[in-house]
């Protein structure tokens, strides 16, 4: 059924080139170069273009960062608005959004789509170029299915309907009638293209390289790290069409071919990498170990070229900043409330990996949201956070999903405390980072409606994933996920509900009654970020 934009007016298409137009330099990445501005007619003419223009349609995500974070963790549980009054973020949080909100302006994503498909539209010019072989072009293209992908399942997860653009609209002008897909349609169709894009080689982006440009900052170039993992993607995308023994097989190999192989300590959730865990949005870099050991894929955000990410404004309570968010109280007692051994065998409760000082932070009166500040001076430090898309606990915790609902659910509760199967040096999610394994009685005790195993294990995961990823944008998508899949609309109305219970009873109410109705889980597009 159409709804009533399916008809989008192309008024400047002609401009939606910018940013891959916009050619970036590999050897510092996201670093623009204004003398690779290109004419039109220039674009995509031999292989070192094609490159630089995948460079370039990534650099988009820098775009979307903000709105992620804050569309997946305000209007669920874990997060809430200060005393410093934002109107747009109440709407969000309260779950009343009006159309001129910029948190649901679609238009950033559309940006990337654009590019990418007048990349796939273009990029066959570029087979003339003697270097531009079968298995590259083959590589760069499936590359650019993958963003394309990732980006509008983001779309599909936050609006009812999505318009699907599939071609370059360069040239073209007046109405334009794309496909309107829901996200079971979305889902479909993705896993199409992820199953053709995932038989396609990697690029390995240093073989383009030439010798006299070859420098010691190039081996740690972070591009491979940036990348959008296909095996995940495609997992997360089986994950939302219930077939989770398939999902379980693709999050279980991005693992292991995450890494080096089974037996090293790479994307493997070890007590090494836990004993790093604050240090996992400070680097993005080839060689570096906390990348090695948890980065898969992430956004890298330099301020020696000007990138800056709004995290910082939004979470610190610097009077330069505008401290708008902060964590919940729920959220602060979920991890203080997490029993944690000693080696002297003594029980400390807390979770002192990720609580305090290092998910959250008591700074005066104030609560504010941490993992993104770095060091003991945030504002000194040569970069910005890293935003992760997918990193070594999310692979862990989805494969630990799949396998669970696929009817192993010991397999996935053995990833949550103490191992990942058939890789000895794994530490378990809650093991790299010294916790208790999870004791399901004491969840079954919270919902006595919950008898199965698989079920309670099920909530185990979910409430893991809180503690582990809390403010990486996650959040709402995960209890949509559960609760969509459960039919537990009761239960999702009153999680996402009860961070106002003690404080706000009317606005607890009113947020509990409109998510009991799953047409108010996703918006509808402002017809304003549809007149590309």
């Amino acid at each position: 059924m159409r709804t009533v934009f399916h008809k989008l007016k192309i008024a400047k298409a002609a401009l939606m080139v910018a940013v891959s137009a916009l050619l970036f330099s590999c050897s510092s990445f996201l670093e623009p170069s204004q003398d690779l501005i290109q004419d039109r007619d220039d674009h995509y003419q031999n292989l070192d273009q094609v490159r630089r223009g995948v460079i370039g349609a990534y650099a988009g995500l820098q775009d979307l960062v903000e709105e992620l974070v804050v569309l997946g963790d305000l209007r669920a549980d874990l997060m809430t608005t200060t005393r410093n009054y934002d109107a747009f973020l109440e709407e969000i949080e309260l779950h009343n959004v009006s159309a001129d909100n910029p948190y649901i302006d679609a238009r950033p994503y559309y940006d990337i789509i654009l590019n990418c498909n007048d990349i796939l539209d273009n990029m066959a010019k570029a087979k003339a170029d003697p270097q531009m072989t079968e298995l590259q072009y083959n590589g760069l293209e499936a590359e650019v299915k993958t963003l394309r992908a990732w980006v509008y399942l983001q779309l599909a997860r936050t609006y009812r309907k999505v318009p699907v653009v599939k071609e370059s609209l360069n040239g073209t002008f007046g109405d334009y009638d794309p496909p309107v897909y829901g996200m079971v349609d979305m889902v479909n169709w993705l896993i199409q293209e992820m199953n053709e894009a995932i038989e396609q080689p990697v690029p390995d982006w240093r073989v383009f390289q030439k010798e006299k440009d070859k420098d010691p900052k190039e081996v740690s170039q972070p591009w491979r790290l940036t990348r959008i993992s296909r095996k995940a993607l495609l997992g997360e995308l089986y994950l939302e069409s219930g077939n989770y023994m398939r999902a379980s097989e693709l999050f279980y190999d991005a693992i292991i071919s995450g890494g080096t192989g089974k037996d090293d300590l790479t994307l493997k959730c070890s007590e090494a990498s836990g004993s790093d865990w604050r240090k996992f949005w400070e680097v993005v870099s080839i060689g570096d170990h906390v990348s090695k050991v948890e980065h898969l894929t992430a956004i890298p955000f330099s301020r020696s070229q000007h990138q800056r990410n709004g995290l910082m404004s939004l979470f610190s309570n610097n009077p330069v900043h505008s401290y708008v968010l902060k964590p919940t109280e729920l959220a602060v007692q979920a991890w203080e409330s997490q029993p944690r051994d000693g080696s002297s065998g003594v029980l400390f409760t807390g979770d002192f990996t990720r609580g305090l000082n290092k998910s959250y932070a008591r700074i005066g009166i104030d609560t504010l949201v941490y993992k993104y500040m770095l060091g003991k001076s945030p504002t000194r430090n040569q970069n910005d956070a890293v935003y992760c898309i997918y990193r070594a606990a999310d692979l862990h915790l989805l494969y630990a999903e799949a396998i669970n609902l696929a009817g192993d659910s010991d397999k996935a509760l053995d990833v949550i405390n103490e191992k990942l199967d058939g890789s000895p040096k794994t530490a378990g999610v809650r093991g790299r980072v010294g916790l208790k394994g999870v004791n399901l009685q004491n969840i079954q005790d919270r919902y006595p409606e919950m008898s199965a195993r698989k079920d309670l294990v099920e909530m185990a995961i979910l409430e893991e994933r809180a503690l582990e990823f809390a403010y990486e944008g996650r959040r709402w998508n995960d209890l949509v996920r559960f609760a969509t899949r459960s039919n537990r609309l009761t239960w999702f109305a009153e999680t996402v509900a009860r961070k106002f219970k003690e404080t706000d009873p009317e606005k607890y109410k009113s947020v509990k009654n409109l998510l009991k109705d799953k047409d108010n889980w996703r918006y509808e597009m402002p017809r304003k970020t549809l007149d590309l």
